[in-house]
């Protein structure tokens, strides 16, 4: 009886990811974070409605957390590589317009772009073009937007390229985690797992992951420091 209980909850587990998902084919902190964005969305337009002054970039951030929490735990509940107080980072590139429409950042379009050359931000050419801007995503996550500047100053004069591979490539002196991941202090949702020795290094304070990022730049200034 056990058992065809437990056949008949996975079953249902499917039916309700297809049904989310529309039947795609993704992992489950690929199918949390899009079910968990989806319905902190649809709050957020609810809260503009009848409290605006609720509806802020601080509580959509807070409650996509909790959810996509709540539905990885729901999609893999035999997975404990995610710290529980954290979602992973997405891998995702935004258009700065949706940059600014998610609420990423506090800013106009305008201060976006000039976030680009005060080094506060970073941007790639977009897939199979050969201009234009899109926002990897993972650079929004907190507390990567404090930490962030100092690195990119220290990459100053590469190529756009080159910056974001050193970002998101697994390193040998960082346990194989990529420097976005350590900054984070999260792995990238398509991490599959995680091992130990990384999961202590992003558990680091934020300013030594940022030193252990920072070490690995030859560049001047804090990198050589460090």
């Amino acid at each position: 009886m056990a058992h065809a209980t437990k056949d008949r909850n996975e079953a249902a587990d499917v039916k309700v990811r297809a049904v989310l998902l529309g039947g795609q084919s993704v992992t489950p902190q690929q199918a949390a974070r899009q079910v968990a964005e989806s319905f902190a969305s649809e709050i957020e337009g609810t809260l503009r409605g009848q409290a605006p002054g609720f509806a802020t970039q601080e509580i959509h951030a807070a409650v996509r957390g909790v959810l996509e929490r709540r539905l990885y735990a729901m999609f893999a509940p035999d997975d404990q590589t995610l710290r529980p107080n954290s979602a992973p980072l997405p891998v995702t590139n935004l258009k700065p317009s949706e940059v600014v429409e998610k609420r990423k950042v506090r800013m106009s379009l305008a201060s976006l772009y000039r976030s680009v050359d005060a080094s506060k931000f970073y941007c790639v050419v977009p897939s199979g073009q050969t201009n234009g801007r899109e926002f990897p995503e993972w650079q929004f996550v907190d507390p990567v937007p404090e930490l962030l500047p100092p690195v990119l100053l220290a990459l100053q004069g590469a190529l756009r390229t080159e910056v974001h591979a050193f970002l998101v490539t697994a390193q040998d002196a960082l346990n194989e985690l990529a420097p976005a991941e350590v900054l984070a202090g999260v792995p990238f949702e398509t991490r599959a797992s995680v091992h130990g020795s990384q999961q202590r290094l992003m558990q680091l304070p934020a300013s030594e992951r940022k030193r252990k990022v920072l070490a690995l730049i030859d560049g001047p200034g804090e990198s050589r420091a460090a």
